[in-house]
């Protein structure tokens, strides 16, 4: 069923690799907590390089800047037992390798999309950090909802930016901000409204994020509350809050 997601991709066949990657490389390459190898060892079945984006396999310039280098993009297919931990698997898998990743993450007929831009450590020479972490929801391949049926079609790599991999691989991650951004205000387009630029897409988004997570809390507080001047003013700052969480949506 996965394959259907690569057809999508429109993917040259000069980029297949379809090499299995085992696990005893993430253990000797990086610094995995007891809670990373037991996620690592309990919930990945097995771990595929599918695709090698590179000069030689598709026409792509490498880039350079003194903050990063993208000379190539791999493409690594992770198939699950479970999700339970996925979004720490996801750190497992993007940080021991220096280049950026399309981690796909596979079970049944569903699948999710992880990111990371990678960049020179400050701290250590030579060393690659991985940040601006992004992920789509599960994808139902089979049967996917109406934003995720256009995010798969956008996901054609030959009408993307060729010109070097950051554009490359920029491209990838604004359309997964993009249907994040779909999830909240129901429509995806890669057309940015209101003047933002995709930072101000990502820091709308950590906000939501943020004001569901309050908004939780205190209806929680709520319903154990019994003073009704209490339950009153809870009510009220769950109004102001889902007030706000609509307003920054339509910004989306």
């Amino acid at each position: 069923m996965i394959e259907a997601l690569y057809e999508k991709m429109m993917i040259p066949e000069s980029c297949r690799l379809g090499k299995r990657v085992y696990k005893k490389l993430f253990h000797e390459n990086a610094k995995l907590s007891a809670n990373d190898k037991k996620a690592l060892s309990d919930d990945v079945d097995t771990i595929l390089w599918q695709y090698t984006f590179k000069p030689t396999t598709i026409p792509i310039q490498p880039y350079e800047d003194d903050q990063r280098e993208y000379h190539e993009v791999a493409l690594l297919q992770v198939n699950l037992k479970q999700t339970g931990r996925v979004n720490r698997l996801a750190e497992v898998v993007h940080r021991p390798i220096p280049y950026p990743l399309f981690v796909v993450f596979v079970i049944d007929t569903t699948c999710s999309i992880s990111l990371a831009y990678k960049r020179f450590s400050q701290a250590a020479k030579e060393a690659i950090v991985a940040e601006g972490f992004q992920a789509t929801a599960w994808l139902d391949l089979l049967n996917p909802t109406e934003n995720q049926a256009a995010f798969l079609e956008s996901l054609d790599i030959s009408k993307w930016p060729h010109s070097h991999f950051f554009a490359f691989y920029r491209a990838a991650m604004d359309r997964v901000i993009a249907l994040a951004c779909a999830e909240h205000s129901g429509h995806y387009s890669l057309v940015i409204p209101n003047g933002l630029s995709v930072d101000d897409r990502v820091n709308k988004l950590k906000q939501v994020e943020k004001l569901q997570q309050e908004k939780s809390e205190i209806q929680g507080k709520l319903k154990k509350e019994k003073n009704l001047g209490t339950r009153v003013q809870l009510n009220t700052r769950i109004k102001q809050i889902t007030d706000r969480i609509e307003a920054i949506k339509s910004e989306l």
